[in-house]
């Protein structure tokens, strides 16, 4: 058996003290589902599924919309929405990129860039930004 020293044995303590806690992802396969979602915790999102409603809290890194017909409250430093007919409301973000067709997408907000860069490659598809 191995010995491990006094220090040793505080080293490790004091590294497993101050570890960051680990950071998940979201990922939905669903239809017909609401989530209220902590980017804290949980900092990239994918929906997947159709007719979802995600109410996210705090700054998400990632979020990405698949799915049809979603509706998305959050704000998050990069989202895509691939999907078709999604409703998006996002308070800040900093890159969105739209490449489904008949979305509605709100930005309020950059985060860390000046202004928000939008892409919208996709068909019929209405982005606005409040002032």
């Amino acid at each position: 058996m191995k010995r491990f020293s006094c220090a040793t044995i505080i080293a490790i303590a004091a590294l497993a003290a101050f570890a960051p806690a680990a950071r998940a992802d979201v990922t939905v396969l669903d239809n017909d589902k609401t989530l209220d979602v902590d980017c804290a915790k949980d900092p990239n999102i994918s929906l997947l599924g159709n007719h979802l409603t995600l109410n996210a809290k705090g700054m998400c890194s990632r979020i990405s919309i698949s799915g049809n017909e979603a509706t998305v409250n959050a704000s998050a430093g990069m989202v895509s929405v691939t999907g078709n007919k999604n409703t998006v409301n996002l308070d800040a973000a900093d890159d969105v990129s739209v490449t489904g067709n008949d979305n509605t997408v709100t930005v309020h907000k950059p985060i860390k860039s000046k202004t928000t860069r939008i892409s919208n490659p996709g068909s019929r598809n209405k982005i606005s930004r409040p002032k």
